[in-house]
């Protein structure tokens, strides 16, 4: 049999690419602009040149690299003689997608991930992804006031622009800060959240410094129809209708969600509260026929959220983040598969006071394939192009950028025997930025069955934002925040009854773009290290599942030797689930230390209990109860922004049986 060898260290991928593109090494030292999780998206900050326009220009190398990946993709279609389709045979729920942009179990994950899913997201009691996120490991989460109000999410210490948040894989960080909206995404609407925590640059492009958050929504195909509502504290009311069908060739599904809320005051110096409405849609239609499907995908959230502004007076926005895909999939050979998609994303915010607007749009087009060298080797390529368009007006300044960018990545991930070996490499163009190429080499050896040892490397970027190149102090000749990445772990599973994850990491980011008060301008010049250990156990005992989750981290900065803003040294989270017959039990506790905000102000530490009570009437009628913070513990995740007091929800779902 034909076979292709590929050598998989660093300075080989490096040879490879540098005939394709001009490779640029990080020689300048830096670290952190908005490290309090996301700029003002009210739009107190933001202020723009006049009428920017972008024109789009190719780069060649980029053009010869992808000459040379559709080779290579004949190449690979002629000597992969061996047919190897296992994961199609996989139970596609325990598949994880995210950390290799194809289905992989988790045992051949080759970094830290952790899924949620259904049930775990149900039983949660949250009312937004941020409740669900901060119970996880590696992760500190904020949020300026209560529902609707901006929440920024930090993995593993990096920068809440340096985690990449994707909705059904469509990127949907916005591109006047590069944070995205995840108070819009209400956990009703998800099926599933993967939790990569390693950089993923090298497969997704900027922004996965710290990791990739993917939320996988909910896709109904059962005949018939779901209805569920609840209600609850600050007035708030949820409706939630889903319907689905599905015959041998189609499936489809479309789901209605309304969340309405008075909130609470958002600021502590004022008794005005905050509401919050968000009208949701999301929807689905597959096909298949023979060796081909087609799958589209849409999720919208729109709606409005009150605020206070910087005199503390009420106002309001108006908001829409959309996310479409037509994924074209085709089996070419029992070795190849393709995959072809368009997609776009949407994240539009108007002021209702004032005549503010921000408007990001994405449109892409991805063609990506997979090849099955053998049973222990996958190749996966891929092209992506993008357009961007983002269009602002703020205090009278106006700024319009439409730009475009090319990207061509490849991963290898074999597994042989007892070792387990994954390689990735990007080469990315965009206009008007100085591309970096990402990477990442991975390494697992099976110690015996029941343990792994892992060992990660890999580099990574964030290219700046578009508030960062033209906002207030902006400067257009900011290059890409750079980040090198380590780790380490190992997995054991002793029992069918007990696993053990622990990981270390270290992640060293340089040219971070900050403020540079001399002249009130953006530059390159600080540096971060972020050193820290997490781990995950969970134990059945007795028909209880418990697991503890804690992290262990050391956020600093290096050019002013101070500790990263709002990055707690010490979280830990302990929860305790069981059915009683019909009578489900979930109880969450969680523990963050201290964290430090702007003007040396220290955020206390503070614990949380959430409890969830659900129980199943019949096969149709189900009723669910939560008591969120159930100590009604005081404390700050921003200063001078409240948080919410003990809430409790009573609900129910109703599905007819046929």
């Amino acid at each position: 049999m034909n076979s292709l060898s590929i050598r998989t260290t660093v300075e080989v991928w490096e040879g490879l690419l540098e005939g394709l593109y001009p490779l640029v090494s990080p020689e300048t030292d830096s670290t952190e602009i908005n490290q309090y999780g996301g700029c003002k998206r009210h739009g107190l900050l933001s202020v723009y040149p006049t009428n920017l326009c972008l024109r789009y220009k190719f780069n060649k190398g980029i053009d010869v690299a992808l000459n040379k990946t559709l080779f290579l993709l004949l190449i690979l279609a002629v000597i992969s003689q061996q047919p190897s389709f296992a994961q199609t045979a996989s139970n596609m729920s325990n598949l994880v997608v995210a950390a290799t942009k194809t289905h992989l179990p988790k045992q051949k994950i080759l970094i830290p991930v952790t899924i949620l899913d259904a049930e775990d997201i149900a039983l949660s009691g949250a009312n937004n992804l941020s409740e669900i996120l901060r119970f996880i490991a590696g992760i500190d989460v904020t949020s300026n006031g209560g529902p609707g109000q901006i929440a920024s999410v930090f993995m593993q210490g990096a920068n809440s622009n340096h985690t990449l948040i994707l909705v059904n894989g469509i990127k949907i960080n916005d591109s006047a800060t590069g944070v995205a909206a995840i108070q819009n995404i209400h956990p009703d609407l998800i099926e599933k959240i993967e939790i990569i925590k390693a950089p993923r640059t090298s497969l997704y492009g900027s922004n996965a410094v710290g990791g990739v958050i993917n939320v996988i929504t909910k896709q109904p195909t059962k005949p018939g129809y779901e209805i569920g509502y609840k209600t609850g504290s600050d007035s708030t009311h949820i409706l939630n209708f889903m319907s689905g069908f599905h015959s041998n060739e189609i499936q489809g599904g479309i789901q209605f969600h309304k969340y309405k809320t008075d909130g609470f005051p958002a600021r502590t110096e004022s008794k005005v509260a905050s509401g919050h409405e968000n009208d949701s849609i999301n929807a689905f239609l597959n096909f298949d026929y023979n060796n081909w499907s087609l799958v589209t995908n849409l999720w919208q959230s729109s709606g409005t959220t009150e605020y206070l502004d910087f005199f503390l007076s009420p106002v309001s926005q108006d908001f829409n983040n959309t996310t479409g895909s037509l994924d074209i999939n085709t089996i070419v050979s029992n070795q190849w598969v393709s995959n072809l998609n368009f997609g776009f994303s949407r994240d539009d915010i108007k002021q209702n006071d004032i005549t503010d607007f921000n408007d990001s749009k994405k449109f892409f087009i991805e063609w990506q394939n997979t090849i099955h060298a053998n049973d222990n080797h996958q190749i996966v390529t891929g092209i992506f192009l993008e357009n961007e368009k983002f269009n602002a007006s703020n205090y009278g300044l106006d700024i319009f950028t439409d730009t475009n960018s090319k990207a061509l990545y490849i991963e290898d991930i074999i597994n042989q025997g007892k070792h387990q070996l994954l390689t990735a490499a990007r080469i990315s163009n965009k206009e008007s930025i100085d591309d970096k190429l990402t990477w990442n080499i991975e390494y697992g050896f099976i110690v015996n069955p029941s343990m792994r040892l892992l060992l990660n490397a890999g580099r990574a970027t964030r290219n700046p934002s578009s508030f960062d190149l033209y906002g207030y102090g902006g400067n257009t000749e900011l290059t890409p925040e750079i980040s090198k990445n380590i780790g380490i772990g190992i997995m054991m599973s002793p029992s069918d009854k007990l696993s053990i994850e622990l990981s270390a990491f270290n992640n060293e980011i340089t040219d971070l773009i900050t403020f540079n008060y001399y002249d009130f301008k953006l530059y390159n010049i600080e540096q971060a290290r972020i050193k820290g250990i997490e781990g995950r156990i969970e134990y059945f005992v007795n028909d209880w599942k418990i697991y503890l989750d804690a992290t262990l981290q050391n956020p600093k900065n290096i050019t002013n030797k101070e500790v990263l803003l709002r990055r707690s040294k010490k979280t830990a989270s302990l929860g305790f689930r069981r059915s009683f017959g019909a009578l489900d039990f979930n109880l969450n506790l969680l523990f963050s230390d201290s964290r430090m905000d702007f003007g040396g102000v220290r955020l206390e530490d503070y614990v949380l209990c959430n409890l969830t009570l659900q129980y199943n009437l019949n096969e149709s009628w189900l009723i669910r109860a939560t008591i969120n913070n159930v100590t009604d513990e005081t404390y700050m995740l921003a200063n001078n922004y409240n948080t919410a007091q003990r809430q409790s929800y009573l609900g129910f779902v109703y599905q007819p049986t046929r």
